[in-house]
């Protein structure tokens, strides 16, 4: 009340808009996770294809990641929610997934040559790909292959027909390899938008795996 009597009526408005949009810019700064849902309707402009192939550009040049998050994966008989930390450093990364309080615990090392898993007896296991040999030691099939660029917002090197985008020029759908691919919502990182979820789903619910990312770091580590 003090403040609007001592200033004019127009005054006193502009006042509060600049306080506001302050603020708000303040906060943005500070922010890491801004969450943003994606919007599915369909948009082919060229300037959006721009979008896109800038987006392609900036997000290929990342070749530090790192990752928190959560796994669901159902495939009609069976269901597991598992906890996921991934680091990618160029082709080389790490995974590690477990149950709840570290049940089950398995970690996978590997690059394009070759992964090896350890697993929660300290048993060690080698393959050439890591979709199959997570299979065949835990039960579970995440495609880690693809998912290693879906997670990014990027279409995978095998992907052939054309993505779906978002009004942002975010990947929203895309069909890979007998997957049909989600992105349900994005979060931004330093100025980036990520995925922060996404739903894949395989053979018409044959399996279903749902990813949500909790935490992001971009760059060396």
């Amino acid at each position: 009340m003090m403040l609007s009597n001592a200033l004019p009526n127009s005054l006193f408005l502009r006042y509060i808009v600049v306080l506001v949009a302050a603020v708000l810019v303040t906060g943005c700064t500070t922010l890491d996770l801004v969450d943003d849902d994606v919007d599915t309707s369909v948009d082919t402009t060229s300037a959006l294809e721009q979008v896109w192939n800038e987006r392609q550009t900036e997000l290929s040049s990342i070749k530090y990641w790192h990752l928190t998050g959560r796994l669901a994966v159902n495939n009609g008989d069976d269901a597991w929610n598992l906890n996921l930390d991934w680091q990618q450093k160029g082709d080389d990364y790490q995974i590690q997934i477990n149950g709840a309080f570290g049940a089950g615990k398995v970690k996978m090392i590997g690059n394009a040559h070759g992964v090896l898993l350890k697993d929660s007896d300290d048993q060690t296991f080698y393959a050439d790909t890591p979709e199959m040999l997570l299979y065949e030691q835990t039960g579970v099939f995440v495609p880690v292959e693809g998912l290693r660029y879906w997670v990014m917002g990027l279409t995978s090197p095998t992907q052939q027909d054309k993505p779906q985008l978002d009004k942002k020029g975010r990947l929203a759908y895309l069909e890979d390899a007998n997957w049909k691919v989600k992105f349900k919502r994005y979060t931004q990182i330093s100025g980036i938008d990520l995925p922060r979820k996404v739903f894949l789903l395989k053979n018409d619910k044959e399996l279903d795996v749902r990813l949500v990312v909790d935490k992001w770091k971009l760059g060396a580590f």
